[in-house]
């Protein structure tokens, strides 16, 4: 909702004879406006001299509203900077805000409130709630419209006041050896049609009211404290600092970064109260995108696909390489559900070399970098402000911090459970199903492909990594998988699934095709299962970066009559199409690294649609075709579902 101007004058200026008294001001202007800052009047041959111009001195300064919207905006964590002009230069030097907060109308007398006795004769009353600020000298100019006076701009601040608050305020200038205090009145600009105002009751009042702050729908979506290093060796120095933090915009519409207290911008800060980065004022995040902090030190991750980049003839790719598997199917139902990708801010380009042309990601670099390790099982939190002073539960936009993490500012609800510190790539990411995790419990996602956020660390978080382990938090297999501004964007409306063989049932081949005979030991010792689908491009555009991030699956820990699944990279085939009996083919999906998953994928884990590239876009309204192969561990009941995410 944006915040109206009280019926109050928008502008008051009051004009003085040359015959008053020095040290007086001649006349004292104020205008509101937001945003505005105008050009200085005094430009060289513009009609004045120029002597006493400050070039950075406009005619009327800016108010506060950093809102960036229409209209005039203050919220509660703003301070309402404004500015007011007093001719002539020198003649006052005492400067004053008197206002109040409960709606009633400003009353003082040189910088006393209370029940003061103003020159008019007129009391303040001993209910007067005024309260004064002190304002100050800022820049002067020399002024066309009053005769290439020289002008002092003054400014001042009002604290910053609860949401709801109705704010009144008027403005004074005088001298501090005598003069009259002249507060802003009536007329305009040129000093048309003014009067004059000695005292506070005869004086223009200005106002505004005070906003709530808008949502801000920036999360905390994946992170991690420690890892194997960037050196890769575990049980080395970098170890503890192999951390990253991803931030995720939760929302169907653009975010940008905006602190509303003055400060540089959104901070993500250990319950040490140290920022570790900041997202600067200004940033934008778009619709399901994200943002990437990782600490320079040992961060290991650097390599994982983000963006395409421009594909190469004579490069191969530095992506894990498609395997072919032979495979049998477990028993059960299989579900497929395709959710949807989204746009990124920027493209990115990698070297390559050797082979066909091939796609090259960017890769999940980040987006900052900070050096200060965070500790195993510590609280973070993001903040719409980046002065630590501002910290609280008020300025938080999200947390996560585990059940040992005292400080409530930093986790939500009871908080995730605390791990035993190992030196593993695993990570805790936002359940994008909303299952918790559940290598059981079947049926369609009930989230729809959306990150779970109930303001419970506890029930939002997973933790996964490659091997399964169980750190004091779940074991499931899966792995790390950090996004930042350039990486796919899930659209989940934009890709519409079906069977790439309508005249057969989805569980029937060619659709979903096992083969027997056992395969890898550490992924398919029963086989594989192949699952095949179509999708169309709906988003309007070309899509040049196409994969799938798996939200949900049977895998281990499995107990009998439930399926271990493994996702395994697949090559592209050509499969008899049963309803037209024309080879049709089906495209490969490749499982992205690092981290190198020799067990298999499961949640978390992302699959390449390889061919979709600059060079070989999926074109608007086109369909795909291609295959998951799913590693076999252990027969039984199972369920299957991805994101769909994509670049246009």
């Amino acid at each position: 909702m944006r915040k109206r101007f009280l019926p109050l004058a928008a502008f008051a200026l009051v004009c003085l004879s040359s015959a008053t008294a020095s040290a007086t001001a001649n006349y004292v202007y104020h205008e509101q406006t937001n945003n505005f800052v105008a050009t200085p009047t005094d430009d060289p041959g513009g009609g004045c001299s120029g002597g006493g111009t400050d070039a950075a001195c406009g005619r009327y300064v800016e108010n506060t509203d950093r809102d960036g919207a229409p209209g005039f905006q203050i919220y509660s964590p703003e301070s309402y900077r404004l500015h007011f002009k007093v001719e002539y230069r020198f003649y006052t030097d005492e400067w004053r805000i008197y206002y109040t907060t409960d709606g009633s109308r400003p009353c003082g007398s040189y910088g006393s409130a209370g029940n003061v006795t103003q020159p008019n004769g007129t009391p303040c009353g001993a209910s007067n709630t005024t309260q004064v600020a002190t304002a100050s000298f800022q820049c002067t100019y020399s002024d066309v419209s009053q005769g290439c006076q020289i002008v002092d701009v003054i400014s001042g601040s009002i604290p910053p006041q609860a949401a709801g608050t109705t704010v009144r305020y008027v403005v004074s200038a005088w001298h501090s050896g005598g003069g009259e205090e002249v507060f802003a009145n009536s007329g305009g600009p040129d000093c048309s049609g003014c009067s004059h105002a000695y005292s506070s009751s005869d004086a223009a009042v200005f106002g505004y009211g005070v906003l709530a702050l808008p949502a801000t729908p920036l999360i905390i979506s994946e992170f991690r404290l420690r890892g194997p290093g960037a050196d890769g060796t575990t049980g080395t120095a970098d170890d503890d600092d192999d951390e990253f933090v991803e931030i995720f915009n939760n929302s169907n519409a653009p975010v940008t970064v905006n602190a509303y207290d003055g400060s540089a911008g959104f901070a993500l800060a250990a319950s040490d109260g140290i920022t570790r980065f900041t997202i600067p004022n200004g940033t934008v995040i778009p619709a399901r995108g994200h943002y990437l902090g990782v600490n320079s030190v040992g961060y290991s991750l650097g390599a994982y696909p983000a963006a395409t980049a421009a594909a190469t003839d004579d490069g191969a790719s530095d992506r894990h390489a498609a395997t072919s598997t032979d495979a049998d199917a477990p028993t059960g139902k299989s579900r497929l559900r395709a959710k949807a990708a989204r746009t990124s801010v920027r493209q990115g380009a990698r070297a390559a070399g050797g082979g066909d042309a091939v796609a090259v990601s960017s890769t999940a670099t980040g987006d900052v970098a900070y050096t200060t390790q965070i500790a195993d099982n510590v609280g973070i939190a993001l903040f719409n402000t980046s002065n630590p002073l501002n910290f609280s539960e008020a300025t938080r936009l999200d947390a996560a911090g585990s059940t040992s993490e005292m400080n409530t500012i930093y986790r939500e609800g009871s908080g995730y459970p605390a791990i035993v510190p190992l030196n593993i790539n695993y990570s805790f990411f936002r359940d994008m199903c909303g299952k918790g995790g559940s290598t059981t419990v079947r049926g369609n996602c009930p989230s729809g492909g959306g990150l779970s956020d109930t303001g419970e660390n506890a029930a939002d978080f997973l933790f996964t990594d490659p091997a399964g382990t169980d750190a004091g938090a779940g074991s499931r297999v899966g792995a790390p998988g950090p996004e930042n501004s350039t990486s796919p964007i899930q659209r989940n409306s934009q890709f519409p699934g079906s069977l790439i063989f309508p005249c057969v049932a989805s569980s029937a081949p060619p659709n979903r095709e096992r083969t027997f005979g056992p395969g890898t030991p550490t992924t398919s010792t029963m086989g594989t299962l192949s699952v095949r689908r179509r999708i169309t491009n709906n988003t309007g555009g070309n899509v040049t970066r196409l994969r799938f991030r798996v939200i949900d699956i049977s895998t281990r820990p499995a107990p009998a009559g439930i399926a271990d699944l493994r996702v395994i990279s697949s090559s592209a085939t050509a499969v008899t199409d049963p309803c037209t009996s024309l080879l049709t083919p089906v495209r490969g999906t490749t499982l992205e690294t690092p981290p190198a998953q020799p067990f298999g994928g499961g949640f978390n884990s992302s699959l390449s649609a390889d061919t979709v590239t600059l060079l070989t876009p999926l074109l608007p309204g086109d369909t795909y075709d291609f295959q998951f192969t799913l590693g076999i561990q252990q027969t039984g009941s199972f369920k299957f579902y991805v994101n769909i995410e994509a670049l246009p």
